[in-house]
């Protein structure tokens, strides 16, 4: 997915500049929140884990452009 252009923009979101030095970061790491049975929105997150400890949300709402879409 990280390879079509728009999809990749579409999921690429602010974070501090300590963590990236361009300020933004490729979020392809998602959830779906809800059930299986319902339209759940999906949760879009940048885990930062080694660097400052945190995991940085991107993106809630729903899903983003996919080949479905």
């Amino acid at each position: 997915m990280g390879n079509r252009g728009a999809w990749r923009k579409e999921r690429t979101f602010p974070v501090p500049v300590t963590v990236e030095p361009s300020g933004e970061v490729y979020m392809e790491a998602h959830i779906r929140v809800g059930s299986s049975n319902t339209i759940s929105p999906r949760l879009h997150f940048y885990d930062d884990g080694a660097g400052t400890g945190r995991v940085y949300v991107g993106y809630i709402g729903p899903h983003l452009t996919n080949t479905k879409t």
